[in-house]
């Protein structure tokens, strides 16, 4: 397991969000650009966060929601290519569905991908490409976030920390409480119609 420690968050998606980058600049200077190409599985049945980065299958949990803030963990990172045993005994149990195609000893990316696929349709297979700017503000992290989904452009904007205080009292301040705190995986499922929710903010 990760032993980074869980850290509160404040996310949110929409087209554009006013000054809220501006405002990030005025108090933290100029952000690191980092980008990445990365593919989530989101599965129907669980909240959890897996997805595929940097040769890594990656699985982060939501453990608390506190004043409107959820507090995450890290709960997993294997390498890739993955064995049967860790798809079957760690893998699916976060995504909370069972697998019908055979497994073969080792599944890289695409086989893992493939697997999913033809097993259940619950479970959607999602490209992200993230160009994140990212700003430190004493203990909190904030980013601003232009992301491609499946090609479909959005914007996210997160406030994170391990202290709630600091993250809401940041967040309040930017003005973020007003487009709601939606999560990475709460989001893919509205874009791709695993769930159904209003639309995003223009």
């Amino acid at each position: 397991m990760d032993e980074s420690p869980p850290r509160y968050e404040f996310r949110s998606f929409a087209q554009q969000f006013g000054r809220i980058e501006f405002e990030l600049r005025e108090r933290a200077g100029a952000p690191e650009i980092r980008e990445s190409a990365e593919v989530y599985l989101v599965s129907r049945a669980s909240d959890v966060n897996v997805k595929l980065r940097g040769g890594l299958l990656d699985i982060k949990e939501r453990i608390a929601v506190e004043r409107g803030l959820e507090q995450w963990r890290p709960a997993l990172k294997l390498p890739l290519p993955l064995s049967r045993s860790a798809l079957l005994n760690q893998v699916l149990p976060a995504l909370g569905v069972p697998i019908e195609a055979p497994i073969p000893e080792e599944l890289d990316e695409q086989a893992l991908c493939a697997a999913l696929r033809e097993s259940s349709r619950d479970v959607v297979i999602v490209d992200l490409f993230k160009r994140r700017f990212g700003f430190r503000l004493d203990s909190v992290q904030a980013e601003v976030v232009d992301v491609l989904i499946n090609g479909a452009a959005l914007r996210s904007v997160c406030v994170e920390g391990v202290d709630a205080d600091d993250v809401l009292q940041l967040s309040e301040a930017l003005g973020l409480l007003a487009y709601g705190n939606i999560n990475y995986v709460a989001a893919l499922k509205r874009v791709t119609g695993l769930a159904t929710a209003p639309v995003f903010r223009a």
